[in-house]
């Protein structure tokens, strides 16, 4: 059966679960996608790469309560919970590791440069999201540090075709105490816009230390003029709190976190003609208390104090770009500045600092490091051909100086279809966690060097009235990539450089749309595998990866106004893991099915959903129980 349904899938000309309806599909040829890279001057890059959509309104019918949920629906996308709700996940792409993808936040960088474990801490709610733009494969060229092996845009909404105010409220409740409201409205006046939400999200789990509180806020606005151009504003914060059941180790199943993120940036758009400019300044801050046994409930003696970590990202960047008779030259240049202040994290400080709601602790170490980013990018454009080459350099006070290069070539063989090849090489630096973190079960290197890659892709897409489809192959060449590991007769893991890490394999989907009883139907599978050399080391996170993935979406009406979405997807994890009792263990592939009824009107949605419906016991992580069978019902009104 396995095979049978791996074949098929394969079988469908693929595309990469774009799903989009028909009437938004055109969407993923406009400019407003390719905010995804975060450069505006990339208008027309689109035809080099492959850039995959989510829209609202798939958004809008999805049985999912967090940005988490979404992405597991991504072929190519290996979201690796260890708790509900959004408490905490890994996002990795082609059998990279979850610190090499860049998560962005309307073209903002937000990724968390202690861990990637924290990339995901931010506060968006799934009925504020306008799209989700997703990349696999990238270079320095365009991204910088950090994009490794793809790249995540989450775009909000802006503008609304509705009346120019309105008020959303949404009101969630399920099984294991889940309660979730939500308060959010938008207004538009003249060349003003804005729209701000606030939410609450709380469950006391699906078994023994997995409860959680989530509280965020989130507000944005923009201001543009023909003369004077655009200028967009947004701040957003985040509460959270859970129970986080063997998270680290499997030896302390009493393990607890607790975060607040706070963020806010602004950026400047203005077009002259063949001439165009963007500018943006971010800040963000992440707070982190890490307890190994919450509340130090029976701790041993040797366990003295939990681990605290803030982190300060700030940034400015601009890019220029001129539209030539050849093409499209475009320039950019960033300044990136992180700090971390901890008790375990960084070099020794001579004065510690005042830890931010603890009055019996100081920060003990620190440790700041500075960026210094540029790109050139030159795209051609001739007939049906469309060709780009760039080079991107990267200066940094630890790791000093780096260069990197790519080249893209797109042929639109019809109206409807394109053929690309690129070859862009990329870079990332380790994490302060990699760099400084020791505990009772790991052990740090902060002598690690940057790890990089070489990646090769070929892609197809073409897409019509009903039908839209996508097909990629790709090899990554990954050299001094950054892993925990450790020997079967070893207590503790260590970080390392492994000498090269290859990655191959593809991704094809197929969608069809037919009518509004056949909403969508679609089928995405995606292939990784991994060729390294580690002997008899066992891997925590890079040779352990998701080699197989299938992904059925069904969307359909019922009668009037009521309709269903069924989403199915099959899993096949690589490697192995050690058990609670110390013993090594293989992961098993399982399936899972969501669902989801609702009816609906323009002022009114009432839904019904069930998570894991087969109530299949399943791991991302070794001997980390994900939640079973998962009932859950909500009601969503609009006031204009």
């Amino acid at each position: 059966m396995k095979r049978f349904f791996l074949l098929t899938a394969a079988a469908a000309i693929g595309l990469q679960l774009y799903a989009a309806p028909a009437e938004t599909g055109e969407r993923q040829f406009t400019i407003d996608e390719l905010n995804v890279i975060g450069h505006k001057a990339e208008i027309e890059s689109n035809a080099l790469r492959l850039v995959s959509t989510i829209s609202a309104q798939q958004l809008k019918d999805l049985p999912v309560t967090c940005l988490n949920d979404i992405l597991e629906y991504l072929p190519g996308i290996d979201v690796r919970a260890r708790g509900a709700g959004g408490t905490q996940a890994d996002l990795s792409m082609r059998g990279g590791t979850f610190d090499q993808v860049l998560v962005m936040l309307n073209g903002v960088n937000l990724t968390d440069p202690q861990t990637g474990h924290y990339t995901l801490d931010l506060p968006v709610d799934v009925s504020q999201i306008e799209r989700i733009e997703v990349l696999q494969g990238t270079g320095m060229s365009l991204f910088g540090l950090s994009a490794f092996s793809g790249a995540i845009n989450i775009v909000t909404k802006t503008q609304d075709v509705r009346p120019d105010a309105h008020v959303d409220i949404r009101l969630q409740g399920g099984e294991n105490g889940y309660f979730s409201p939500m308060i959010g409205g938008r207004i538009s006046r003249d060349n003003w816009q804005g729209s701000a939400y606030v939410r609450h999200d709380q469950s006391q789990g699906y078994m023994h230390n997995t409860d959680y509180q989530l509280s965020e806020v989130y507000a944005q606005g923009s201001y543009h003029t023909e003369r004077m151009g655009e200028l967009q504003a947004q701040v957003g914060g985040q509460i959270k709190n859970y129970g986080a059941n063997s998270f680290y180790s499997l030896k302390y199943p009493d393990q607890f976190d607790a975060t607040k993120t706070l963020f806010v940036s602004t950026r400047y758009d203005k077009r002259w003609k063949q001439l165009s400019l963007s500018a943006t300044a971010y800040w963000r801050t992440h707070y982190d208390r890490f307890e190994l046994i919450r509340d130090k409930k029976d701790a041993p003696a040797w366990y003295v104090s939990h681990n605290y970590h803030v982190t300060h990202v700030n940034g400015v960047n601009a890019q220029v770009a001129y539209v030539s008779r050849i093409g499209r030259t475009s320039v950019g240049v960033e300044l990136r500045n992180e700090y971390i202040k901890s008790n375990v994290l960084g070099d020794s400080l001579s004065n510690p600092l005042h830890i931010p709601f603890k009055s019996d602790t100081t920060f003990t170490y620190g440790k700041n490091r500075l960026n210094f980013n540029y790109f050139a990018e030159q795209a051609f454009f001739f007939g049906r051909f469309a060709a780009s080459v760039g080079v991107s350099g990267n200066w940094n006070t630890m790791f000093g100086h780096n260069f990197c290069a790519g080249a893209n070539i797109g042929y639109n063989f019809a109206p409807q279809g394109r053929v690309y090849v690129n070859v862009n090489r990329s870079l990332r630096l380790p994490t302060f966690t990699d760099l400084y973190y020791k505990s009772a079960t790991q052990i740090a290197n902060p002598d690690l060097k940057p790890e990089q890659a070489l990646t090769a892709e070929l892609g197809v897409k073409w897409q019509n009235e009903h039908w839209q489809t996508q097909a990629t192959v790709y090899y990554r060449h990954g050299t001094d990539i950054i892993d925990w590991v450790r020997q079967p007769s070893e207590t503790k893991w260590r970080c390392v450089n492994h000498t090269s890490i290859n990655a191959a394999g593809g991704e094809v989907s197929a969608a069809y749309r037919l009518n509004e009883w056949l909403r969508t139907v679609q089928v995405s599978y995606a292939y990784t595998n991994l060729d390294k050399d580690a002997g008899t080391l066992l891997s925590m996170y890079a040779l352990d990866y998701l080699q197989h993935k299938v992904v059925l979406r069904l969307d359909h009406g019922i009668w009037k106004n009521f309709g269903a979405t069924w989403n199915l997807s099959w899993q096949e994890r690589s490697g192995n893991y050690t058990d609670a009792n110390g013993d090594s263990r293989n992961y098993k592939p399982f399936w899972l099915l969501d669902g989801r009824i609702y009816w609906k009107t323009n002022k009114l949605d009432v839904y019904a959903e069930c998570s894991n419906i087969f109530n299949t016991t399943y791991y991302d992580y070794g001997g980390i129980r994900q939640p079973g069978r998962w009932i859950r019902a909500g009601i969503a009104l609009r006031f204009e």
